[in-house]
């Protein structure tokens, strides 16, 4: 009898030890993962709110959501000619020193500002930072041949300046040319919660890194954003016909939510050296559903990529790609040397995003148009494209493919 009390109270004492370790590894846990969930909570309850409410319900996928309502509620500016808002204030420039004087004041006045620009060259000293909400900067003839904002050139400087820096909502620049930037042409501050940006009838050329920069301090502030974005009608290019070095890149976007990319061409957007040139458009960290409509690529080392996985992720980072629709784009790369050609589309721990209509005619040796890869790229569609090179899947990778034709015949792939 006493041998069985004995054994009773030795489990007794093993159960209640195994419960209180449970106990502590269940908290641990939860203080581990907790900023990466409350991440997560946190940048869909903000996308909800700027759909107008609602919640993403588990067995819909929040990413096909924002699809259905961006055209109804994101952009003042969606598929309308640019006209001044009743309540903005006009103010007409001539001069670098007046156009800088002229956002100043916009700050300072809270945005509701169009900044119309004269034809001419503007050489600035300093980064337009638009602080604000609403305000525009517009070309007077809507020809951005004739308005230039340009700095010093693209050159290697450890003080790095962007042409124009956005942490307002409602940003509008309208038939400009941006060239000659230390850094990036234009950023917009994601980590500022810099919302609808309007980047139309542009020309991009000539920035030391990425023409465009989406940026997101993952670290700091990781449930903000830039969301519902517009990109559209624009020229995005090296005027070398390569780039300066490898670390540039079209459109280089964090954390971008529902941005649409869409009737712009991008070119040369290559690499001379070291290594691969960043996508000539490239969407990850934390991003969803961006969609990429007939835009055109010439001579780009990679045109469009969406997601990329690492080995060592921030723990704030929960996806990197989810959603997305990549369609009807043209991609043309000729035999011209450069040294980093590569695959034209490609998706990276991207789930649910589809590859739908595009044209890819690769003259280099990279075996791949298409590429879809990772084990966590799931439930992808890849329809309906032409292509000279294989449509393929990599360290796993899985998507529904059909109806895609490979095809030899320059003029059948380009519809020539």
């Amino acid at each position: 009898m006493n041998e069985e009390l004995s054994y009773f109270k030795k489990g007794l004492y093993f159960g209640a030890g195994f419960s209180v370790f449970a106990f502590i590894l269940a908290i641990a846990g939860y203080f581990i993962f907790k900023p990466s969930l409350s991440v997560a909570k946190q940048l869909s309850q903000k996308i909800e709110q700027k759909l107008g409410g609602g919640h993403f319900s588990d067995e819909v996928d929040p990413t096909s959501r924002i699809a259905i309502n961006f055209d109804k509620r994101a952009n003042p500016y969606l598929d309308k000619p640019f006209q001044t808002p009743k309540n903005y204030r006009n103010v007409y420039v001539n001069t670098a020193s007046a156009l800088s004087e002229a956002v100043r004041n916009a700050n300072a006045e809270g945005g509701n500002v169009l900044i119309s620009l004269a034809d001419g060259e503007y050489k600035i000293k300093r980064t337009l930072n638009i602080k604000a909400d609403n305000i525009a900067l517009v070309s007077d003839n809507n020809k951005p041949e004739k308005v230039i904002i340009k700095a010093n050139g693209m050159f290697k400087h450890s003080r790095a300046t962007n042409l124009i820096k956005v942490s307002g909502d409602h940003f509008l620049l309208d038939g400009i040319t941006l060239q000659g930037a230390i850094h990036h042409l234009i950023q917009i501050a994601g980590e500022n919660d810099a919302d609808y940006p309007v980047i139309r009838n542009c020309v991009m050329r000539d920035s030391y890194q990425q023409l465009l920069k989406v940026s997101y301090d993952k670290k700091g502030a990781p449930e903000m954003s830039s969301d519902f974005g517009l990109i559209e009608h624009c020229q995005f290019y090296y005027s070398a016909g390569i780039g300066p070095n490898y670390y540039i890149g079209g459109v280089d976007a964090h954390a971008g939510n529902g941005w649409i990319i869409r009737n712009n061409s991008f070119k040369d957007i290559a690499s001379p050296d070291k290594r691969i040139a960043e996508h000539a458009i490239h969407i990850w960290n934390n991003s969803y559903n961006p969609i990429i409509i007939n835009n055109t690529f010439e001579d780009c080392d990679r045109a469009i990529g969406l997601g990329m996985l690492k080995t060592r992720v921030h723990k704030n980072i929960t996806y990197s790609n989810k959603g997305g629709l990549i369609k009807n784009n043209i991609i043309i790369h000729h035999d011209n040397g450069d040294p980093f050609a590569d695959t034209g589309i490609v998706i990276e721990d991207s789930p649910l995003t589809k590859i739908v209509g595009n044209r890819v005619w690769l003259e280099h040796d990279y075996p791949r148009a298409i590429e879809y890869r990772y084990k966590s790229t799931v439930e992808v569609l890849i329809e309906n494209n032409i292509t000279n090179k294989t449509i393929t899947s990599r360290d796993g990778g899985n998507a529904k493919v059909v109806n895609n034709k490979l095809s030899k015949s320059k003029k059948e792939v380009l519809k020539l």
